[in-house]
């Protein structure tokens, strides 16, 4: 659930003329309330990490925006689904007014060029569902909906940047779907990563 402190997961990342949105929550909807974020901006690139609400609800923002859109969905690899079918399904009606609105659904499979942007993937097994964690260019890791995965520290070593979910506060959780503050930060200091960013944070006295 968005606060009114923070929206649900989206992040912005901008080279040049092209941006990249890692997930499609509501933070999307700043791209119409912050007409700033879109100066310039001649194509969107949409990595989802995975399909559930909190993470793709923002997707109507994308709605006729006047630039390029694409939308990147690891479909195949998490739901055994074609893109465009999973796609249909979040924004086709009696939902949303249809794709040819919001933008064009892309199959994400694994590492790939989008744009500027140089995207690696790897999948985490410890959620309903499972997730996609992703790094982009080399710099910047974004692992969200996740249990303690171990796996990750070797997929965000050599990055500066990890952005790592923090749903429990305190040192552990026995949630076997997500994470805890104190076991991101033993995950970002074993990857030797420069800054570790609490994403993904329990709307649930989370402003305390």
């Amino acid at each position: 659930l968005p606060t009114d402190e923070r929206e649900t997961a989206c992040m912005y990342v901008r080279s040049g003329p092209d941006v990249l949105l890692l997930d499609a929550g509501t933070g999307a909807r700043r791209l119409i309330t912050e007409p700033a974020l879109l100066k310039g901006v001649e194509r969107l690139h949409v990595v989802l990490s995975h399909f559930h609400l909190d993470h793709v609800m923002g997707l109507v923002a994308l709605a006729g925006l006047p630039l390029e859109r694409e939308v990147w969905m690891p479909a195949r690899l998490l739901a055994g689904l074609p893109a465009d079918e999973v796609f249909g399904r979040l924004v086709d009606p009696p939902f949303f007014t249809g794709t040819d609105v919001v933008g064009t659904p892309r199959e994400l499979e694994g590492d790939r060029e989008l744009g500027p942007f140089r995207i690696e993937i790897r999948v985490q097994p410890q959620h309903p569902g499972k997730t996609i964690a992703v790094k982009v260019d080399g710099s910047l890791v974004y692992c969200t909906d996740t249990a303690y995965d171990a796996e990750n520290i070797g997929f965000a070593r050599g990055a500066p940047i990890l952005l790592h979910e923090s749903f429990w506060p305190g040192d552990m959780t026995d949630d076997p779907s997500h994470t805890a503050a104190g076991e991101a930060g033993r995950l970002a200091a074993e990857s030797g990563v420069e800054r570790l960013v609490l994403v993904h944070i329990n709307p649930e006295g989370c402003d305390d």
